[in-house]
């Protein structure tokens, strides 16, 4: 069952972000790879579709804690599928869509920064890390910031510069409605994070690793370290 807590931790408007603790390192892009060599049987890959908001604790939690582990572990069994875009309201005033964020003006400019990301890495590997780290605050304030965009690009070898500068552009906004029409697909979202595996709403109350190499018919040496 869905936990209630949750339900209403990240459905009403919360003015402040609680420190979180750090549970990842984030890698130097340059070394990346060393994450990913174990081969797919048969090009096997689970589908998981994270939808969220930079700046709910929950989502904070869910992607600096399970969903960067079992990625760092499994990444090559997962197709990753991240909508930086969470409870926003997208309305239309004078033939403009305007787009109102559930932590406000902080939270649309950094969900822009998480899709400009994902839009200019082209990579969800390098994204999700790199996304993750600026969502820690490690530097102070509530995260997802140019300073969080700055500081993750030069601990990982990520130029934030073009990033930055497409949050602050006409293709940030366009990429945030982007996420905004393909988070509204969702029928009966209710809370962020919504993860879908496999199309199955999953509760991230439970084990993520358990979950999708119970999913994968040929499963990697790491989930058998998982259940022991």
């Amino acid at each position: 069952m869905l936990s209630y807590s949750k339900y209403l931790f990240c459905l009403l408007a919360i003015n402040t972000v609680d420190s979180v603790e750090i549970y990842s390192n984030y890698p130097d892009i340059k070394a990346l790879e060393q994450y990913y060599h174990y081969q797919t049987v048969n090009g096997e890959k689970v589908e998981l579709q994270v939808y969220y908001e930079c700046l709910c604790p929950d989502c904070i939690s869910f992607h600096i804690g399970p969903l960067d582990d079992v990625y760092k572990k499994i990444g090559s069994y997962i197709d990753l599928k991240l909508y930086p875009y969470g409870n926003a309201k997208r309305t239309e005033e004078n033939g403009k869509t305007v787009i109102t964020c559930q932590h406000g003006p902080a939270e649309c400019y950094g969900n822009k920064l998480h899709a400009c990301a994902i839009d200019i890495l082209k990579d969800i590997s390098k994204s999700e890390f790199y996304n993750s780290c600026m969502m820690n605050g490690t530097w102070g304030g509530r995260g997802s910031t140019d300073m969080d965009a700055t500081n993750c690009g030069q601990s990982m070898g990520i130029d934030s510069k073009p990033i930055i500068a497409c949050a602050k552009s006409k293709r940030g906004e366009d990429l945030l409605e982007y996420y905004g029409k393909e988070t509204d697909r969702l029928i009966n979202k209710q809370y962020v994070p919504w993860v879908l595996i496999n199309g199955e709403l999953f509760n991230t109350d439970d084990d993520l690793m358990k979950k999708i190499c119970e999913t994968l018919s040929n499963s990697p040496p790491p989930c058998a370290e998982s259940s022991d």
